[in-house]
């Protein structure tokens, strides 16, 4: 359904298929996922707070990078790469034993699932 009501937009078919995911997107939610989980480095990411990291990370590259690396190195402490290319329109890429794999699945493997 959402994919009609977006037809009349200036987005692709594959604009439209990754509109709820992206690169920043999935990003942003890995570090609170990793925040959820008790994992050290993502303790000040308070949205409603203007000092904390993720408010800054929004103009400071450096910092965002920072993170970036925290959350790969969540993954990679799993046998997982995450390709993060900060783009809005394409998703990360997640890669387990040479095979691409959802966001979803790379959590389920960081959790032992």
């Amino acid at each position: 359904m959402t994919k009609e009501i977006l037809k009349d937009e200036l987005l692709s078919d594959e604009e439209l298929d990754n509109v709820a995911g992206g690169s920043w997107v999935e990003f942003t939610a890995d570090m609170f996922d990793a925040q959820k989980r008790g994992i050290a480095g993502f303790e000040n990411l308070d949205l409603t707070n203007p000092n904390s990291d993720l408010i800054k990370m929004i103009t400071d590259d450096k910092l965002r990078q920072q993170y970036v690396d925290k959350v790969g190195a969540v993954f990679a402490s799993h046998g997982i790469t995450m390709q993060y290319n900060g783009k809005f329109f394409e998703s990360n890429v997640y890669t387990y034993q040479g095979k691409q794999i959802s966001r979803e699945q790379a959590w389920n493997i960081v959790d032992g699932k």
